[in-house]
């Protein structure tokens, strides 16, 4: 789900539909073609927007016709609005899950806090010199800091 899009299968996922639906769904003109063909077809929040609203409107038993009418003469905004709000998953003692873990490379920092307005960010990754050199830095600055 990379810049804000969404390939077939983690589309599919969200809706909890099949493949086979939702290419009829195009062709009955409820949802947006993809972005792009074939492999790289991607598709963003509107595609999941309208076939959320797809969804809520076949389980009040809305026939696909009349959807395709309805969402022809909405904005997007409106659309948006026909989609009930999706519960958070929660554990099985009823807290949020947490977020899953990112997806693009990242580094934990050490932020230390030298004296008021300044602090030092140390990778700790980066080996023992770099630490050292940040320890002298916090006994010299940080000395500072503290004296008013």
């Amino acid at each position: 789900m990379g810049n804000g899009t969404y390939t077939i299968q983690a589309l599919l996922a969200e809706l909890g539909i099949s493949a086979r639906t939702w290419r009829h769904w195009i062709r009955q003109k409820l949802v947006p073609r993809p972005i792009g063909r074939g492999r790289g077809a991607r598709y963003d929040s509107r595609h999941l927007t309208r076939g959320r609203a797809v969804l809520a409107l076949k389980r009040r038993g809305t026939s696909l016709q009349r959807i395709r009418g309805r969402l022809a003469s909405l904005s997007e905004p409106e659309v948006a609005a026909l989609v009930p709000p999706q519960p958070r998953p929660t554990t099985p003692e009823g807290l949020p899950l947490p977020p899953p873990p990112p997806t693009y490379p990242y580094v934990t920092w050490e932020i230390v806090h030298l004296m008021d307005g300044l602090a030092l960010m140390v990778n700790p990754n980066r080996g023992e010199l770099v630490r050292r050199i940040a320890d002298d830095i916090f006994r010299h600055y940080g000395a500072v800091g503290t004296t008013g």
